[in-house]
């Protein structure tokens, strides 16, 4: 388990209150819980008497400073109004870029202090749909959140803002035989998501990425989760430092060039868990910022798009695409609205008629409208007969990609959609027709699951986060319908083999790369849901799932902020489960 934060002395007020464990950061500022949730906190004043006395002292002894002159102090102190004014108009420009760039009816996510994008509180959006079953991701925070998945140490964010000329070979972050080894992995495993050519010398592409550092960063913070666990240990918290940095600093630049959205979708895509620490970086909220900073950019923009595409300009489409798809990706996952509209994601087509688009690139327009469909179905009145019509056209649309390589992804993603269309209408239908959902919702589940393990390969540990979603969905599902519905299910369903499919999924996923792997992460999530809810199965004697405690109780809200939100929920409630009715 992650070292655990000191506990503070006393807790704050918000902490007491919610009945939580209380961290301490530094003395005079909020405690982790109020900062990363951007709340007041007790504990940022108790030592303001003490910042006075520091600051009149200091006051004093420029004042009373014999070796210095007039100039000299005066020099000084316009220096730090300065900074305090470059401060201000920072601050003043970030936020009305949030608020000039999100749409009106959004959740109001803004960035903290620090210009870290952290994920916005979800109790007003929890309210709002408090009729429908929480969407997926919530599910997987609600699960983590019971399972006691110990929070880790927060880094620091009060990184201060450096010239974006500087990157972290320059800094001494990483040597350069370091950088061309990890931009070398990244180039292989993940470089045709931002059009990286796999034929150009990795020399050669570090000194290309070399323009961006926030690129640079970004690619070597994804790649050094496959080097080796202690390379992992000791870069990933710095890299993550400096990705946070550059990254708030460019949100502030408008045009942006090409390796800004090529950083934005690297971040968006692996944001759930890379090196030692788990990421606070908003997803949806990333994405939606890029997708925007494109408007003004012009860069994604198209001269005569009925021609032919050039390969430069398929090649951005390209990366157009992929903000699309991890934006539509965290829509339906946390249920928020997107910054796109219908002609947005027709415009995701335009690849298809290319020369030189792959099976890769149509699969991943595939996706693009398979969720924009759940994302239209779950912003209505969900009308069950017309989104199964949708997703079977769909089907039809797309069927020629099942029998190209790779197809198990195609297939993956329509049980989930169909899976997630299911679980929404589960209530409201009659007694028999909920029993039929029941039995297609544990097909769906156990397929999704069966499709991953029986496919395995070498590209397996580099596939997206989103596919470890929609796999440890999955999973839980199916372990809440054997919670909620075992006397139902067992005269249908041999429940034994249902619950051994799911611990040998935990088997699966904790053997998938190193242990800062989101499978690692995603396999501790499902063992411990399991052992809660199923406590009398005993599985065959297994390390990685023994190891687990589901007894753990802690404050578990900054966990994954993107994936499982920072509202706590209390682990007696069952607020983790749906509202399903039992079928009669």
């Amino acid at each position: 388990m992650p070292p655990d934060r000191g506990r503070a002395s006393q807790a704050c007020t918000a902490c007491r209150k919610q009945k939580t464990r209380c961290y301490e950061t530094t003395v005079g500022r909020p405690c982790l819980r109020c900062e990363r949730l951007g709340q007041e906190c007790s504990h940022s004043f108790q030592s303001l008497s003490g910042q006075n006395e520091g600051r009149e002292t200091l006051m004093n002894n420029i004042g009373s400073d014999s070796n210095r002159s007039a100039d000299e102090r005066f020099e000084f102190l316009e220096g730090r109004c300065n900074n305090l004014e470059s401060i201000i108009k920072s601050l003043a420009c970030r936020l009305d870029d949030i608020q000039r760039k999100l749409p009106s009816q959004s959740t109001n996510p803004i960035g903290d202090s620090h210009g870290q994008i952290v994920e916005p509180t979800q109790p007003e959006l929890r309210a709002k749909n408090a009729d429908q079953p929480p969407p997926p991701l919530f599910v997987l925070r609600d699960a983590t959140t019971q399972s006691g998945i110990r929070p880790t140490e927060g880094t620091a964010t009060n990184t201060q803002s450096r010239g974006l000329s500087d990157d972290i070979i320059i800094k001494g972050l990483v040597n350069e035989q370091n950088a061309l080894n990890l931009l070398a992995l990244f180039q292989e495993h993940y470089g045709r998501w931002v059009s990286f050519s796999t034929l150009m010398p990795t020399p050669r592409l570090l000194d290309d990425v070399r323009r961006s550092p926030l690129l640079l960063s970004a690619c070597c913070l994804i790649a050094v989760r496959h080097s080796t666990q202690e390379l992992a240990i000791q870069l990933a918290p710095r890299l993550f430092r400096e990705v946070k940095t550059l990254l708030s600093t460019a949100m502030l630049a408008v045009p942006q060039p090409i390796e800004f959205f090529q950083a934005s979708l690297v971040l968006s895509m692996w944001s759930t868990t890379i090196g030692q620490v788990p990421l606070s970086i908003d997803s949806w909220l990333l994405s939606g910022f890029a997708l925007q900073h494109s408007i003004a950019s012009g860069i994604f923009s198209i001269v005569g798009e009925g021609l032919t595409l050039s390969k430069r300009e398929l090649d951005r489409l390209c990366i157009w695409n992929h903000l699309c798809l991890v934006h539509l990706h965290y829509c339906v996952g946390t249920r928020r609205k997107a910054v796109l509209d219908r002609k947005d994601v027709d415009r995701c087509r335009l690849v298809v008629g290319s020369d030189y688009a792959t099976n890769f690139e149509l699969r991943m327009v595939s996706e693009v409208y398979l969720y924009w469909i759940i994302y239209e179905s779950f912003n209505t009145t969900v009308d069950l007969p017309r989104t199964q019509a949708a997703l079977h056209a769909w089907k039809d649309e797309w069927s020629f990609l099942l029998e190209q390589p790779r197809s198990q992804f195609v297939q993956m993603g329509f049980y989930f959609a169909k899976l997630l269309v299911y679980d929404q209408s589960l209530k409201a239908r009659s007694a028999a027709v909920r029993e039929s959902l029941l039995s297609e919702m544990i097909r769906l589940s156990t397929g999704i699951m069966n499709l991953a393990m029986d496919t395995t390969d070498e590209r397996t540990r580099h596939l997206t986060d989103h596919i470890y979603h929609m796999i440890s969905f999955a999973a839980v599902t199916l372990c809440r319908l054997l919670h909620n519905y075992e006397a139902q299910l067992s005269s249908s369903h041999d429940l034994h083999g249902l619950d051994s499919l799911i611990l040998s999924l935990v088997s699966w996923l904790h053997a998938i790369g190193l242990p800062s792997h989101v499978a690692h992460t995603m396999g501790d999530v499902v063992a411990a849901f399991h052992k809660r809810l199923r406590p009398e199965i005993h599985p065959s004697p297994s390390s990685s799932y023994a190891d687990v405690d589901p007894a753990i109780q802690d404050d578990f809200a900054q966990l994954f902020p993107e994936l499982f939100g920072p509202v706590s929920f209390d682990a007696v409630d069952n607020s983790m489960l749906p509202e399903f009715q039992p079928v009669l």
